[in-house]
């Protein structure tokens, strides 16, 4: 074997120097990125336990980005963007991204929602963790993310009849901390409440959980659960409530199987004939849409015998294809299952990583949210969690449905100053021995130092 030489050996030892101390900064890096942004707000249940908890600064290890679309309307891009990662996965509900296992659970989600407690948080930052969310808001600047928002929540409350869309936002800051007055001035000209409270009391946990129940109605009532240090929470809120344009007659209803994955089950299907239904076709699908008396609509998509529906979701731009189907007025005879779900999303941080938006959830920028929150200076903050909730019940008369996105905000822990601490080894141990320029020479563990 050829000896290398002198030069080659001192490229090699520094490389492998460079490799160790590179490892080194990567791993203490994630035990301060933990210990720095954890979550800090939950809802206390069922959904909790089923799908744990995922650390918003060190969860992206298996985050698969998505390329995003781009549409004249910014919201209708976000929505399929959105529901693509959500669709697929990244929710981070334990399936690692794969949409096969996720696509078997009954899930909801508002896209909306999620884009208006982003523009909340989008208002208040700024440098790169800024312009990453104004990319996926599809605005060019605070300004213009401010009236984008402003117009979204007009237009949905823009109703007649009947018909109820209700959107409400929030901003709390946790006791210690206080929302800038340019800040205070933006959110508070869209119509949001502002609220200071000592996070981690049962006080603080009522008044957020009673918000939010009274701004959807009662649909959904979360137990909000707050950690006492946390800097701030963002809310955002929707309440919808429509009657068919055509309602169902309980009397025509019958029950058949319902093709669930891996076995058939028993469902209560809703039955009638609607002259002016929407229909058409696509290339591994049947779609159809039901008009609301107060002007909404509601489009079911039906992959053929031979597709599963994961299979649907492959790009976002087979999401946005879906979310803007042109179909034809057809005379539709429809077998429409009734039912109510529920879905807890508890981890929303991975669907934003894997949109592009990852500098607000870990401590790149220091001061990335000196537009939102006041300091008196040393302090930074990130982005400790994103959930949402939502619920949406179908019958013979229409649809109820209400949704809240929260995103909670902490201060980043900074290095505190070096203190003794006592390290005695007194059971065995691990130890290895390195040259001075990092090569490893001897590597051992000591269970007897009498032996």
């Amino acid at each position: 074997m050829r000896k290398p030489t002198a030069s080659r050996s001192r490229a090699t030892r520094a490389a492998r120097a460079a490799l160790s101390a590179t490892l080194a900064a990567s791993l203490a890096f994630a035990a301060f990125a933990m210990a720095a942004c954890s979550p800090a707000i939950t809802n206390g249940g069922a959904n909790d336990n089923e799908q744990g908890t995922t650390n918003a600064a060190v969860s992206d290890m298996r985050i698969n980005p998505i390329d995003l679309v781009t549409d004249e309307d910014p919201l209708k891009a976000f929505a399929a963007n959105a529901s693509m990662a959500v669709l697929n996965g990244q929710d981070a509900d334990g399936s690692g991204g794969d949409p096969e296992s996720f696509m078997e659970k009954n899930l909801c989600f508002s896209p909306v929602s999620l884009y208006l407690a982003c523009s909340l948080l989008g208002a208040g930052t700024q440098g790169t963790a800024q312009s990453q969310l104004l990319t996926l808001l599809g605005a060019a600047d605070t300004e213009a993310l401010l009236a984008e928002s402003q117009q979204v929540r007009q237009q949905l409350e823009e109703t007649y009849g009947d018909a109820i869309i209700k959107v409400a936002d929030s901003v709390w800051a946790g006791d210690g901390f206080a929302f800038t007055d340019s800040y205070l001035e933006d959110v508070q000209a869209l119509g949001a409440g502002a609220f200071d409270v000592a996070f981690g009391s049962d006080e603080a946990n009522r008044q957020i959980s009673s918000w939010i129940s009274d701004q959807t109605q009662g649909v959904l009532k979360p137990q909000v659960s707050t950690e006492a240090g946390q800097a701030a929470l963002l809310l955002s809120t929707i309440y919808f409530k429509d009657a068919w344009a055509q309602p169902f007659a309980v009397t025509e209803n019958v029950v058949e199987p319902f093709k669930a994955p891996g076995f058939d089950v028993q469902a209560n299907y809703m039955r009638q004939e609607v002259t002016d239904s929407q229909y058409g076709t696509g290339e591994n699908y049947t779609a159809a849409r039901l008009a609301f008396s107060g002007g909404s609509t509601m489009t079911f998509v039906r992959p053929n015998d031979d597709v599963m529906l994961y299979q649907l979701f492959q790009s976002a731009e087979g999401v946005q294809e879906l979310l803007n189907l042109e179909l034809d007025f057809q005379s539709v005879q429809w077998q429409l299952p009734k039912f109510q779900t529920d879905s807890s999303l508890r981890h929303l941080v991975e669907a934003l990583r894997s949109l592009g938006v990852s500098n607000v959830f870990s401590p790149e920028e220091p001061d990335a949210f000196a537009p939102m929150l006041a300091t008196d200076g040393g302090q930074s903050f990130c982005v400790s969690d994103v959930l949402q909730d939502t619920h949406l019940a179908l019958d013979e008369n229409g649809v109820e449905a209400a949704a809240y996105t929260a995103i909670g905000i902490e201060k980043m822990s900074l290095m505190p100053d070096a203190e003794p601490v006592e390290f005695k080894l007194d059971r065995p141990f691990f130890y290895y021995v390195t040259s001075p320029d990092g090569v490893v020479l001897f590597v051992g563990v000591l269970y007897n130092p009498n032996l």
